[in-house]
């Protein structure tokens, strides 16, 4: 298909026509020939004892998350770097609205969004044990996907894919099936931690509606939570969240 383009190309330029600019429209529309939707499947699969509290059961509730589809360097934050508000309003408190603003307005994201639960026995939005929440994107070859939840019995942690987001593409292939162990679990570095389901500060304690409550962390940067607090014990994220992509 390149060499067709080329040839093509090359016979508009000795025609009269940029050769360029027709390279760039005809690159373009392949692109857009090899976009694809996909469905984003996040599951909790957290159980009762998956740490040991009381709150919630000892499950690990999910908060509603954001996302993004974009190309070039991660539109939603750093490893190593201060969390900007938006983050950390996920990281603390589980509301994605911040994140979602801040992402419709950055000129490389294609597409961005935010995900909940579909109801539940509590008709909320966090995702709670055995809850699914669903949502689609299209990307074409080049393009990541980034999204961010809250470990709710935290803090301030949150799931995402590693600093450089998640390829949806192998070449022009659609990646596809489980992509649980592309996630990180971060310390978003704004607020003191205490383990797992502990402490005064943690969001299943506070009022539901209630930001940015508990004291500021000394070290104010984004990195692993387990290389931030090797001595916590902290449960895979296998046994707590679950990412599927199905290409569509």
């Amino acid at each position: 298909m390149r060499r067709k383009i080329l040839t093509i190309c090359l016979a508009a330029a000795l025609s009269g026509f940029s050769g360029c600019d027709l390279i760039d429209d005809l690159e373009n529309e392949l692109d857009n020939t090899r976009a694809r939707k996909f469905t984003v499947r996040v599951e909790n699969v957290s159980m009762p004892g998956t740490i040991t509290s009381d709150r919630a059961g000892g499950t690990v509730p999910l908060s509603p998350g954001a996302y993004a589809v974009y190309m070039g360097d991660n539109p939603m934050f750093h490893v190593d770097q201060p969390a900007n508000n938006a983050t950390a309003r996920i990281a603390e408190d589980g509301f994605p609205m911040m994140k979602a603003m801040d992402l419709k307005n950055n000129s490389k994201v294609s597409m961005s969004g935010t995900f909940d639960s579909p109801g539940g026995p509590d008709m909320g939005p966090a995702l709670f044990a055995g809850e699914v929440s669903t949502f689609t994107v299209t990307a074409k070859p080049g393009d990541r996907l980034q999204l961010q939840t809250m470990f709710v019995q935290s803090n301030d942690w949150f799931y995402a894919f590693g600093d450089n987001g998640l390829a949806l593409f192998n070449g022009n292939s659609p990646v596809s099936g489980d992509m649980t162990d592309k996630l990180v679990l971060y310390d978003a570095g704004t607020e003191t931690d205490t383990a797992p389901g502990t402490g005064p500060y943690q969001k299943p304690v506070q009022d539901p509606m209630a930001t940015n409550v508990g004291p500021d962390d000394t070290v104010n940067m984004i990195r692993r939570a387990s290389d931030r607090h090797p001595g916590f014990t902290i449960p895979a994220k296998n046994m707590v969240i679950k990412i599927t992509i199905t290409p569509q």
